[in-house]
């Protein structure tokens, strides 16, 4: 029985597709839904389902933008749009399928039946790399630039630092990148135990913790190169919490 998640920023897109998967693919497990790319990335990372349905004009970004988080996806992607012109792109994206809404019952028992005939599991290849990024500490993060790309490992990223809509990333060799994503974007690219976002406008790694202060009922925290970063009062319980849990 495959698994499925139905990504789309429309309550009414979604409802659509569960109600004819139910009557059509009665097989196919709906494991959940997300609204935007910052829940659907969750959403994947949690359930790991065969395959998404993705949307690809959504309210905090593009389809394609939630690809991107997962550079070796171990999942198979039917995009659904109202639009033909991203075809080209999607299947670039190695798409497995594209649906035009409103979406033809025929096209997707076509496209499931498509999802069926997959080997199950995952690709061995791909297996291989997951294993490999099971130590957080180790995996690397993939950072656009108006040049290209930068690859950091997890361990040498400092902190994160909101700069409007955007974020900077600092790292342990004085170096900072500026990407084209919110923080709370970023946040999700980041594994939660060993990196905590303390404030509206930082995200900092357990590893270069110096020093925990409290002062008049607050918490500020001390890097390893002296920097003080603060953290909000709302967010001080799950703060030490974290450290509690996370602590060698």
């Amino acid at each position: 029985m495959p698994s499925v998640a139905i990504i789309d920023d429309e309550a009414s897109s979604r409802e659509v597709l569960k109600n004819l998967l139910a009557k059509l693919c009665p097989d196919v497990e709906i494991v959940g839904e997300a609204k935007g790319v910052t829940d659907g990335v969750a959403l994947i990372r949690a359930k790991r389902p065969d395959a998404i349905f993705l949307d690809i004009l959504m309210d905090d970004g593009l389809g394609f933008d939630l690809i991107k988080f997962f550079p070796t996806p171990a999942f198979n992607i039917i995009f659904t749009s109202g639009y033909n012109n991203y075809a080209t792109e999607a299947f670039r994206a190695n798409a497995m399928d594209y649906l035009l809404k409103p979406i033809n019952p025929e096209d997707l028992v076509k496209a499931i039946e498509k999802l069926s005939a997959q080997p199950s599991g995952m690709d061995p290849r791909i297996a291989d790399i997951v294993e490999g990024l099971q130590n957080p500490e180790e995996r690397t993060v993939r950072l656009p630039t108006g040049k290209g790309w930068v690859f950091w490992r997890m361990k040498n990223i400092i902190r994160l630092e909101a700069a409007d809509s955007m974020t900077f990333f600092f790292n342990d060799e004085g170096k900072k990148v500026l990407v084209a994503r919110t923080i709370r974007v970023a946040h999700t690219l980041l594994p939660s135990n060993l990196f905590f976002r303390c404030h509206k406008s930082h995200i900092i790694n357990r590893s270069y913790i110096k020093e925990v202060l409290r002062e008049d009922g607050s918490y500020e925290v001390v890097l390893d190169d002296g920097l003080k970063i603060p953290i909000s009062r709302r967010r001080s319980p799950s703060f030490l919490n974290w450290l509690d849990n996370n602590s060698v």
